[in-house]
């Protein structure tokens, strides 16, 4: 499904004020569709996210952008890859944000995991015991003459409806086609039918670590992709089809840690791409962001001469930034030494520790804080052995 006018452009990058100031950024609609308001401040943060993992503090590259928009013109599912901690899961919540859609509907893909999981369950079990017992109860009825207790005969005991449970895609495919189907809706999801009335959105929904399901998945799935709708066989075969508009299709993000080769037919039918390890430069941004997400709070509020205009060469950050040039100069020189090579989301467990802890100088070096740095080291070595090389390496550090 394809359309020759705008549907979304994926910046990637910088804070709700950035977004708004930049008028190529977002959905083609003025209004605000989800939890946040238009491109909203961290202020107004949801319980979705703590505020150290708001996707504000996200940075794609330009290449990555590139391939979230060619996903979204194409209407293809976007396969990311790339080693853990790289950001591929993070990536669907700074596009739901960047967009002002709902909550990622997400998918984790097990061993067992089935496509048809993606769309709904059914609880064949509870649904047959609902059915046994309305009938026990209708029997003790007739046999009695006591008045009947209210309900006891009411269809919605039995309603296939309610042992059913819509997985993400089926989610997103309601929330694009919601005239008709405002039971289901209702079912699929309650609280935002509570909270305002059903209309069209798309969605952003993120299957994650495909390479864990069974080898039939990735087609399986591919397939109720490409068509974007379902039968719910329980309920005389209802169908429910996002409608003919390239804007209500879901934005459907898969990831992959290659722990196995995905198939030629899913691939083929997928948006490609690797992301690489961050620069220096890039793992700069992420350490600023993600442990003084206070910087981003002070550039939406235009602050410039506050933290917002920080850089971890800052020497309020001077330990981060001796942490940063360590880390990188350690896993260039000894990584291949160790059992588990740490990846960025290490770095910013470590440096997050660092931060909470009160007794740390932030001015200062590893070698000034060596104590607690070392103490902290269970957030990055994930081997006996690994710990102990690190160690010695944190005692021997000098910086540049």
């Amino acid at each position: 499904m394809m359309t020759t006018g705008p549907i979304f452009n994926f910046i990637g990058h910088g804070s709700g004020a950035e977004l708004a100031a930049n008028k190529k950024a977002g959905p083609p609609w003025g209004g605000a569709i989800g939890p946040w308001r238009r491109r909203a401040a961290l202020d107004d943060i949801t319980k979705e996210f703590d505020v150290l993992d708001h996707p504000a503090g996200y940075t794609a590259s330009p290449d990555l952008a590139e391939a979230v928009n060619t996903a979204i013109i194409l209407g293809k599912p976007l396969l990311l890859t790339g080693r853990p901690g790289t950001g591929k899961s993070q990536l669907a919540d700074r596009i739901a944000w960047e967009f002002n859609l709902s909550p990622v509907l997400r998918f984790e893909a097990l061993s067992l995991s089935e496509a048809q999981d993606l769309f709904y369950r059914f609880d064949l079990v509870a649904h047959l015991g609902a059915v046994q017992l309305f009938k026990a109860r209708m029997a003790v009825q007739q046999g009695s003459s006591a008045m009947p207790e209210p309900g006891w005969h009411s269809w919605t005991e039995t309603d296939p409806l309610r042992f059913i449970t819509f997985g993400p895609l089926g989610q997103a495919i309601l929330r694009a086609s919601p005239m008709g189907n405002e039971d289901l809706l209702a079912e699929a999801l309650p609280w935002e039918v509570r909270t305002s009335p059903p209309q069209q959105r798309p969605s952003v929904v993120l299957i994650d670590e495909i390479d864990k399901a069974s080898r039939d998945f990735p087609n399986d799935l591919l397939n109720g992709i490409e068509r974007l709708e379902f039968r719910i066989r329980e309920l005389r075969g209802k169908l429910v089809a996002v409608p003919d508009d390239a804007r209500l299709r879901p934005i459907v993000i898969i990831t992959s840690n290659s722990e196995r080769d995905l198939p030629d037919a899913f691939l083929r039918r997928c948006v490609y791409f690797h992301i690489e390890d961050p620069s220096v430069e890039t793992l700069r941004m992420i350490l600023l962001a993600r442990v003084f997400p206070e910087t981003l709070r002070d550039a939406e509020g235009g602050d410039s001469g506050g933290a917002g205009a920080a850089s971890v060469d800052d020497t309020r950050f001077r330990l981060y930034q001796d942490l940063l040039e360590f880390f990188l100069d350690y896993r260039e020189r000894r990584g291949d030494e160790l059992q588990y090579r740490s990846g960025t989301s290490e770095l910013v467990d470590w440096a997050r520790a660092l931060r909470r802890d009160s007794e740390i100088r932030p001015d200062a070096t590893i070698a000034d804080n060596r104590p607690r740095v070392q103490r902290a080291l269970c957030s990055v070595a994930k081997h006996k052995d690994d710990r102990k090389l690190l160690l010695d390496a944190i005692d021997a550090w000098k910086p540049a």
